[in-house]
């Protein structure tokens, strides 16, 4: 799920950045891996200014599955902007079929409720397919009831604005993740890490080291 301060429907995702777009957005994972670590129960929270900057939240039950989370996180949505902040945070979420309430730190850092916006039928959610998502190329389109991110000197409001949903997502890939180089330890070094988000970890396959050459 995720809210943000574009009028429906936002086109960050569906044709490209809106500049001054404000998001917060939240997603719990199921039965996933990435790079050989289970994810399943992890939850992975961040708020961005698309093309600007990202902060990221994770909810994990162990310190390896954290930096496994965190390996996930950067690949799919770093390509949001610089990150600015990575930290472990308590994430709750609630509700269902896109009436959503997601909380970070019980809301002291992020808190955001949502409502589907019904198409046609006046049953069931307007739905954008081929868009842009690492994720999923279907989002079904909801409404900011209200939201809000306050994290030292970053901070925003949201209310009436557009809403992303998805009820559940099955997807596998690759990412581009920065890791440390596993021969020098060269910080930034950018590998093709192998990530399934279904049941079968994926690999390290190879990697371009700018200074071995690895």
């Amino acid at each position: 799920m995720e809210g943000c301060s574009c009028d429906i429907p936002c086109p960050c995702e569906l044709i490209n950045y809106e500049m001054g777009c404000q998001t917060i957005a939240a997603l719990s994972l199921g039965d996933s891996s990435c790079g050989g670590i289970d994810l399943t129960g992890a939850k992975i929270a961040y708020a961005t200014q698309p093309g600007e900057w990202i902060a990221i939240y994770v909810d994990a039950k162990d310190d390896q599955q954290k930096q496994a989370a965190i390996r996930f996180a950067k690949g799919i949505f770093g390509h949001y902007g610089k990150v600015v902040k990575v930290n472990s945070a308590k994430i709750e979420f609630s509700g269902k079929d896109g009436n959503y309430t997601v909380k970070v730190d019980d809301g002291k850092i992020m808190q955001l409720t949502t409502e589907p916006v019904l198409g046609g039928d006046n049953t069931t959610p307007v739905m954008h397919t081929n868009t842009k998502s690492k994720l999923t190329p279907v989002f079904m389109q909801g409404r900011v009831i209200s939201g809000s991110f306050n994290d030292a000197e970053r901070k925003f409001e949201l209310k009436g604005s557009n809403s992303y949903f998805h009820t559940s997502i099955k997807c596998k890939g690759h990412l581009q993740v920065e890791l440390k180089c596993p021969l020098c330890g060269a910080p930034q070094c950018v590998f093709t890490a192998g990530v399934r988000i279904t049941i079968q970890p994926g690999n390290l396959s190879r990697g371009c080291c700018e200074r071995c050459s690895f």
